[in-house]
């Protein structure tokens, strides 16, 4: 699987993750590499540099658990954009 970090497979300095609605901090890993450079683009588009990390299945479990934090994966088909929030806050 594929997830966004600060650095190139380097989960220590910083993974990519956002709140839900109900404040609980989700990681996002993605099924197809695509997905996750098209997920990218858009925040790159709006100020972020992340770099796109592999990493093996069954290893999400236990980082997430060791992060403290949950996570979603996102499967080929489904369309994942970042919020709107995010998107329109230089704005505000």
């Amino acid at each position: 699987m594929f997830m966004l970090t600060r650095r190139k497979d380097d989960v220590e300095n910083g993974v990519y993750a956002t709140k839900d609605q109900d404040g609980i901090t989700v990681v996002q890993f993605f099924v197809d590499k695509d997905d996750a450079v098209s997920y990218n683009d858009h925040l790159t588009a709006v100020g972020y540099d992340l770099e796109i990390t592999e990493t093996p299945d069954e290893a999400v479990d236990k980082l997430c658990e060791a992060l403290g934090y949950a996570y979603t994966v996102c499967e080929p088909g489904d369309i994942i954009l970042p919020k709107m929030e995010m998107i329109f806050s230089d704005f505000t």
